[in-house]
């Protein structure tokens, strides 16, 4: 009886040594890293849905271009049924944008609140047409504000964040202004 016991207490011990070893063919899977999304959304993400936010300022715009003849009526048609669905459309890409790294996804978060003051800026022009309301040219001028703040907001993060993962950034993203401000997202070619 006591070499069953023996033998069992030795089995036990066996078993309890080679569970608590360390298995040395699991691999963890801790998805992307700050650095890879970092790229991937500057690189690759905000370019490629650039084009329907690049069109609806574009629309904006020509308003103030030298020269421009265009009554506010037929600007703001362009406004309401061409540049806001085209906004639109930007925002629905912009906002699918997902990351796994919190801080890459607060970077996003900065961005889409600058694009969210743009296009808050372009409803606030067609809105102060419509009602003949100079106040909401105010409130689209504050708009615009707002946006080129976040858009600082977000430039300063994009730096932090690239001198704290150690990228390399070179080239420059840039935007389409509205009127005559300018608002400049950063840099491009993340490494």
């Amino acid at each position: 009886m006591k070499k069953l016991v023996a033998l069992s207490m030795m089995f036990l011990l066996a078993l309890a040594a080679f569970g608590c070893g360390k298995k040395e063919d699991e691999v963890k899977d801790e998805g992307p890293s700050v650095q890879e999304e970092i790229v991937k959304m500057i690189n690759d993400d905000l370019p490629s849905i650039s084009t329907e936010r690049d069109d609806a300022v574009s629309i904006y715009n020509e308003f103030f271009k030298e020269g421009a003849d265009i009554d506010s009526e037929t600007w703001k048609d362009q406004l309401k049924n061409n540049a806001l669905v085209s906004y639109d459309a930007y925002l629905d890409k912009l906002n699918a944008l997902n990351y796994e790294n919190p801080e890459v996804q607060n970077l996003k978060d900065l961005f889409v609140k600058s694009s969210n003051s743009q296009r808050q800026a372009i409803q606030c022009v067609v809105d102060a047409i419509e009602g003949f309301d100079s106040g909401k040219l105010s409130e689209a001028q504050q708009a615009i504000s707002d946006s080129k703040t976040y858009m600082s907001m977000y430039e300063d993060e994009l730096k932090r964040l690239c001198a704290s993962y150690n990228i390399n950034v070179s080239g420059e993203y840039t935007s389409d202004s509205f009127g005559d401000t300018s608002s400049n997202a950063s840099s491009t070619d993340a490494e």
